[in-house]
């Protein structure tokens, strides 16, 4: 989605007396909130392009311990540069919570799970690799058991994630070019979704002990909540089917909703 087509839709929102607080935006129409970040690095910078003020919205999201945690690896997983500077410029309430919970900015990756070795951190531009050589890279980090999940290797290997995303556009493209299958999270049967492998998948996080709160699979497995919020009409439904209690579905972050 371009930057014209998710402010002309956030616009639309306003005009139509539709929220536009993050948390309903997530819950109603998480692909433009996921696109939103992409092209704008925020949503309350996206609202600022639209011509909405973030301090209007009524119930606006407190930035608690979790909720950080949560935004931070999702900046890592979208691609954008982790490093102080940035992030200071474009959200500034970002990084002023990052302080208050964690002393330094730096305390508040580690702390969300980013190994700060290779998280891209060191001062000036970053280098374009060629191809082969990031291929090459990727080889190597994969022969020694990582994982090829991408919110996995955003979280361990910052950078070599981002050289992948610069040169490939996509991290399913650069596994390809080395003749391996990327992991989906969660699998999917011939790359499509079907009411009954959304069951499956949702019962086996389940029993993975993973949270099935919508914000939290938001996170963490966007297409499975896509796929079932087209499939069932809401995530609580799909939830519903699969036989786990509606009381774990809350729209509050991870952890709460037990």
């Amino acid at each position: 989605m371009s930057r014209k087509a998710v402010i002309r839709r956030i616009v639309e929102r306003e005009l139509q007396g539709q929220g536009l607080t993050e948390e309903s935006v997530l819950q109603d129409v998480s692909d433009l909130h996921q696109a939103a970040c992409e092209q704008f690095g925020t949503w309350e910078t996206a609202l600022q392009y639209a011509g909405v003020n973030p301090r209007r919205l009524s119930a606006k999201q407190a930035y608690t311990s979790e909720y950080l945690l949560q935004r931070i690896r999702t900046l890592c997983r979208n691609g954008y540069s982790l490093k102080a500077e940035y992030c200071q410029r474009r959200d500034r309430r970002l990084w002023d919570a990052a302080r208050q919970y964690h002393g330094t900015w730096r305390n508040a990756l580690q702390a969300a799970g980013i190994n700060l070795e290779f998280a891209g951190l060191r001062s000036g531009k970053p280098r374009r690799h060629k191809k082969e050589k990031i291929l090459n890279e990727l080889r190597q980090w994969l022969v020694v058991g990582h994982s090829r999940n991408w919110l996995d290797i955003c979280l361990k290997n910052h950078d070599l994630a981002l050289a992948v995303k610069r040169r490939f556009g996509s991290w399913h493209r650069a596994m390809i070019a080395i003749d391996v299958i990327p992991e989906t999270n969660p699998p999917t049967t011939k790359g499509k979704w079907t009411p009954q492998r959304i069951i499956e998948c949702i019962r086996v996080r389940h029993q993975e002990g993973k949270h099935v709160n919508y914000r939290a699979v938001h996170v963490d497995a966007n297409p499975l909540l896509c796929a079932a919020k087209y499939h069932f009409g809401s995530w609580r439904n799909a939830v519903a089917a699969a036989g786990i209690g509606v009381g774990r579905v809350g729209r509050g972050r991870p952890g709460k909703e037990e």
